[in-house]
């Protein structure tokens, strides 16, 4: 992610949810996707990198959800769409989020979801 307009939406969601979740913490990470130089990707590559990795992770509950950053007129790369759609093909949940209350709105939605699967693992 080298648009800075996308770092600062990264930066801003990552320290509303370490501030808002502190039990969480943790649970909200960071995937390295950009070496700093040649040597460097080389390097990163032969350790398992892959190209097109969403900017974040979400573990909650066991699941991983991935979460790709984009501005309102950013675009996926072919490898970010490539990625997506082998996440997607493993049953993993992948979503774009574009400013903060939207991701307030997903982080809402996976703690509903996991809410209701509690409930109804209780029952059975």
């Amino acid at each position: 992610m080298s648009n800075r307009s996308e770092d600062q939406l990264q930066q801003s969601i990552y320290i509303w949810f370490h501030n808002t979740f502190p039990e969480k913490r943790g649970l909200l990470c960071y995937n390295l996707n950009n070496s700093k130089n040649k040597i460097d990707g080389n390097l990163n590559r032969s350790k398992g990198l892959q190209a097109g990795r969403s900017d974040l992770v979400y573990y909650r509950k066991g699941r991983a959800y991935m979460i790709e950053l984009k501005t309102e007129s950013g675009s996926q790369e072919p490898a970010q769409k490539k990625w997506e759609s082998l996440i997607k093909s493993e049953g993993f949940i992948y979503v774009i989020i574009r400013d903060l209350p939207s991701f307030k709105a997903f982080i809402k939605k996976v703690d509903d979801l996991d809410n209701h699967y509690q409930s109804v693992l209780l029952t059975i």
